[in-house]
């Protein structure tokens, strides 16, 4: 199934949309954030959110890659 793209204006994302992202489960999502001090985690009401920090510098690094 395709993946849905993130709006750049959502700041802070869910262990789906980050997993979804990198092609991982959730669970993996949370065992680098928990091994990560450079992701940056909240939590809205009961949810875990991942700051899209992550996914930009991902990106970034694709991209220097490419070039």
């Amino acid at each position: 199934e395709p993946l849905m793209p993130i709006s750049p204006h959502h700041e802070w994302l869910t262990r789906k949309e980050v997993a979804d992202h990198f092609q991982v489960t959730p669970r993996t999502i949370s065992r680098w954030a928990a091994t990560n001090p450079a992701i940056r985690v909240t939590r809205i009401n009961r949810t875990i959110r991942i700051h899209r920090s992550i996914l930009d510098a991902d990106q970034a690094s694709q991209t220097r890659e490419a070039a």
